[in-house]
């Protein structure tokens, strides 16, 4: 699953109006863990690039780890409710 996608179904489950909070939680937990493994491939692919594509790579890894804290703190609001 591209960045991208992972991110729009990250903001798809961040809205979480009607549905059920069981198997919300349940799906954003594996969400997040995606998530974490893309930032981590990100982070070893970094190491071994120029330093053009390494500030790129620095970008995207900022906007994914912002993202995952984001859900996190959802994730844990869900848990305490």
């Amino acid at each position: 699953m591209g960045t991208q996608e992972l991110l729009t179904k990250l903001g798809d489950y961040l809205d979480f109006n009607n549905k059920k909070k069981g198997k919300y939680a349940r799906e954003l937990k594996a969400l997040l863990k995606e998530l974490k493994q893309k930032e981590k491939k990100l982070i070893e692919k970094c190491k071994n690039k120029s330093t053009g594509k390494r500030k790129l790579l620095k970008t995207e890894i900022a906007v994914l780890h912002a993202k995952r804290e984001k859900g996190l703190k959802i994730l844990k609001q869900l848990k305490d409710d």
